[in-house]
């Protein structure tokens, strides 16, 4: 059975609800956690700051969470969608490191903040910003690595520890994400300029795939 569409009054509370989402984005990107203030972000989304305080009762905290959970969901959803339909491990991969690099080159200003403020709220004194990002973390290796022990027990994957895999490619996927937003920001170079997602995925795929050595070369030398 179909949800009942909502109410004018319910959607109006929604839009405003991602608007201030949206605004409290704009201003955590540009300015951090830290230095980001309430006043800015009401300012920004157009609303008064206890109208703020009515959608967000634990102000700048509850905000910066949900903007975070909004896109980890997204992220959630990438691994799931990517595998669901695949014939293959490899196709299945291929369509997560492609729709990883599309994910990430749309939301630059979040890859940045996530990296600046995940390792900042890793180590904080309060176990609950802590215990924030240690959760979505293990949500992507859990899926990641699921996905990666059935491929095993097809006879796909060779037999590796299927956590530590997952380890590998979140990590290698990230730091490549990362040095191509830094480059564009050092040099300056044009996005154009930089290797596309497509480009991105061949070469995380043949290294994580296929491995560094060269198997013609060492073939002859055997």
């Amino acid at each position: 059975m179909e949800s009942p569409s909502l109410s004018r009054k319910e959607r109006e509370r929604l839009m405003r609800r991602q608007a201030m989402l949206e605004a409290a984005r704009a201003v955590f990107a540009e300015k951090g956690y830290v230095d980001a203030t309430l006043d800015e972000i009401a300012q920004r989304a157009e609303f008064g700051k206890g109208t703020l305080y009515n959608y967000f009762p634990g102000g700048k905290d509850e905000l910066f969470f949900a903007v975070f959970e909004e896109v980890f969901a997204q992220f959630r959803q990438l691994i799931e969608t990517s595998f669901a339909d695949a014939a293959s491990f490899r196709e299945g991969f291929e369509a997560f490191l492609r729709a990883s690099f599309e994910f990430f080159e749309q939301n630059r200003d979040m890859l940045l903040l996530v990296t600046r403020e995940s390792q900042r709220m890793m180590v904080s004194p309060d176990p609950e910003r802590a215990a924030f990002f240690q959760r979505h973390h293990d949500a992507f290796l859990q899926l990641l690595t699921r996905h990666i022990q059935a491929a095993i027990e097809r006879g796909e994957v060779r037999p590796l520890p299927a956590e530590a895999v997952a380890h590998t490619i979140l990590g290698n996927l990230h730091g490549l994400a990362m040095h191509r937003l830094l480059k564009e920001c050092v040099t300056g170079k044009p996005q154009h300029a930089l290797p596309t997602p497509e480009e991105a995925t061949r070469f995380l795929s043949t290294l994580l795939l296929e491995g560094l050595l060269d198997r013609r070369k060492s073939q002859e030398e055997s």
